[in-house]
């Protein structure tokens, strides 16, 4: 059996948040080929609200010429005449039988019916999928049904399909039946699928492009324009929405099929800074530092040296799927309005004019794009600071805001935030004092209970609804994470260079956790401390303590150097003064220039249960982070592995998570594995 590889699904999720299908298809173990199929039009809406049901003659003619080179010229079938005693121009699915029967897919009784609403057998489904790849009698061994399914197997057809010789196959049974076509070879040696101009890699279809093929759009929303059905799944900007509502200049995609629409409302406003190629036939166009590409012929043509446009010329891109540029507004309809914070800001030397000086500040805005706008020479924009840009038809306004509070009960699920609704388009960005930020989507702080503390921005749209929200460290998110392997003093004595032994420490703290030992008591009380000022405390302690307790305070108070691993690669960083870490899962922020703003140890966890989300020590439960790093610890060596790879059954294992004051933190970032035996 064909193993249903992950990037499948994962391919599909970045267009198919959660895909949506009938209660019926749910319940009939729905995997990914009966997705692909409805994607592809094999599998009709009607057929898919009753998948269990048994395929019929008539659907069966149906799903193999949507799944051929044929579904597109079904107009050009005479709709005239009598094709069997039982099947009329005016049956359902004539068309469909016509076609089966002229390429020789399918065939009548003798005595001269069709019996559409006649089930289909296993075996009657093979050959005629034997057909549609070319295969003839002549090519196979044996007599019929034996050889019809015998080759069928071999193929690949018959995968994750459970009906027997004889017995009537189920819609969902075909769909999978028709999907296993697609990825089969043909007797000419092709796959079936690249004939059709799909994409077939290692046995699967590439379910993303599969989609994007069978959308109806882009559409440009006029004002007061509605769709023309009402949608089952609603996507807008990626996340699944209750709100099917068009403004003017929204980019949209639907399909009937699917019962669902894909609403954006991305744009990317400001002055053009440059074309390429070329000025004449542009395909992808540069604002604020950004480029995008250009996915329509009519705004190449407006924005190229043609039309009058290009380089200079202010305007606001309308954005589709991939960020892919499909329309284009001017002069005076170009109003948006960016919110961001500052990451870094430069001044040098232009000549363009004469000699001067040039500054360009780099914001990274709600969206998380970072855009580039110059600002006047003699303004300082520090690191960190709160920004808008608002963008008309006659520049870009960059000017730094107040903080703007708000504090409640977050919860996703209602779109709201204390007293305020947020906008179904709401765009969340969490941030540190020195100018780093991460895109939050709103299920990832669901249940939290912002403090005043926690928002630093916050900007309503003219609904009254929160649109672009700022925070301060929420999510513990804009942390770098890994596993301290060595820390050195920074000393000019060189033989003053060493210090903790991190591997020495980290096994004396596991022992710890399960003996509950001073050295865990210590570590309890400094996880989470990320200041500096800690570390002129601790010097003094230091020479009143001895052992293994003192060396780990007297190594805490001078500068250092430390180096750990990150997502399986060395990093290093430097501080004027050491920070209370000792080993395995540590956190740190940097600023622009890679100076070290603050780091954190980890608290440690002994893991005694395992699972796809969280990680249990006792009674007590925790997350694990989406992008937890995994790793065997062996011989004071780190080696990345996966989740998948590892049990709490044949290792013991240690999840280090942040607990430095996060209002969403908590997570898992670190889980460390050690082989038992």
């Amino acid at each position: 059996m064909k193993k249903r590889l992950l990037a499948l699904l994962l391919a599909v999720c970045l267009l198919v948040p959660a895909f949506t299908l009938p209660a019926a298809a749910v319940s009939s173990n729905i995997n990914m080929e009966i997705q692909t199929a409805r994607m592809l039009g094999i599998l009709s809406a009607e057929m898919s609200e009753n998948l269990d049901a048994a395929v019929t003659r008539a659907e069966f003619a149906e799903m193999m010429v949507a799944a051929s080179v044929y579904k597109d010229s079904l107009g050009e079938q005479s709709a005239v005449g009598t094709l069997f005693s039982d099947v009329t121009s005016e049956t359902v699915g004539a068309q469909y039988i016509r076609v089966a029967v002229q390429q020789g897919w399918m065939s009548g009784y003798t005595d001269g019916t069709f019996r559409p609403n006649d089930p289909v057998t296993l075996e009657m489904a093979c050959t005629s999928a034997l057909k549609m790849l070319g295969y003839k009698t002549t090519d196979l061994s044996g007599p019929f049904p034996t050889a019809q399914l015998s080759k069928a197997s071999e193929l690949g057809l018959r995968d994750q399909i459970t009906s027997v010789q004889g017995a009537a196959i189920t819609r969902a049974e075909a769909a999978v039946l028709m999907y296993n076509t697609l990825t089969a070879s043909t007797s000419s040696g092709q796959t079936y699928g690249s004939s059709l101009g799909l994409t077939v890699s290692d046995g699967e279809v590439d379910a993303s492009s599969a989609l994007r093929r069978n959308l109806d759009g882009p559409h440009i929303a006029a004002e007061g324009e509605t769709l023309p059905f009402t949608p089952a799944a609603i996507y807008r900007n990626g996340q699944i929405s209750s709100s099917s509502e068009l403004n003017r200049n929204d980019v949209y995609y639907y399909s009937e099929s699917l019962n669902a629409v894909w609403i954006f409302t991305n744009r990317a406003a400001g002055r053009i800074t440059a074309v390429s190629p070329s000025a004449s036939a542009p395909t992808s166009v540069t604002i604020a530092g950004q480029s995008y590409r250009i996915g329509s012929s009519s705004v190449a043509y407006r924005i190229s040296a043609l039309s009058g446009g290009g380089v200079g010329q202010v305007v606001t891109l309308l954005l589709g799927m991939d960020s892919e540029v499909v329309g284009i507004v001017t002069d005076e309809e170009v109003d948006q309005t960016y919110y961001g914070v500052v990451e870094s800001s430069n001044r040098s030397l232009t000549v363009q004019d004469g000699a001067d000086i040039l500054q360009v500040v780099n914001i990274l805005c709600t969206d998380g794009a970072t855009r580039s706008f110059r600002i006047n020479k003699n303004l300082n924009y520090p690191e960190g600071w709160l920004i808008s840009v608002h963008a008309t038809g006659e520049g870009e306004t960059v000017q730094p805001v107040s903080g703007k509070s708000v504090s409640g009960f977050f919860d996703s699920n209602s779109l709201t935030l204390g007293e305020y609704k947020l906008a179904d388009d709401v765009e969340i960005l969490d941030t540190g004092t020195e100018g780093g930020g991460v895109v939050v989507r709103p299920e990832r702080i669901n249940g939290v209970t912002l403090s005043s503390g926690d928002v630093r921005y916050y900007a309503l749209n003219e609904q009254g609804e929160i649109s672009h929200l700022i925070l301060d460290d929420v999510t513990g998110d804009i942390w770098t994470y890994g596993c301290l392997t060595a820390v050195s003093n920074r000393s000019d004595s060189s033989s003053d260079q060493s210090t903790i032994q991190p591997d020495a420490v980290l096994l004396k703290m596991v022992s710890g956790l399960a003996t509950g030992s001073l050295l865990d008591d210590i570590w309890k009380g400094m996880t989470g401390n990320t200041g500096k000022i800690l570390s002129l405390i601790l010097k003094t302690i230091a020479g009143n303590t001895d052992g293994l307790v003192g060396t780990i305070l007297s190594g805490i108070a001078g500068g250092a150097q430390y180096t750990y691993m990150v997502n399986g690669m060395p990093a290093t960083a430097t501080a004027d003064i050491k920070y209370p870490v000792l080993a395995g899962g540590i956190a740190v922020r940097t600023e622009a220039n890679g100076n070290v703003r603050a780091m954190a140890q980890l608290q440690p966890i002994l893991v005694d249960g395992l699972g796809a989300a969280y990680a249990t020590s006792g009674s007590k439960r925790y997350p694990l982070a989406d992008d937890m790093q995994v790793y065997l610890w062996h011989m004071g060596v780190y080696y990345r592995t996966t989740l998948s790879s590892i049990n709490a059954e044949d290792y013991y294992l240690t999840g280090w998570y942040d607990n430095f004051g996060c209002a969403a933190g908590g997570q898992v970032r670190i889980l460390m594995a050690l082989k038992k035996n």
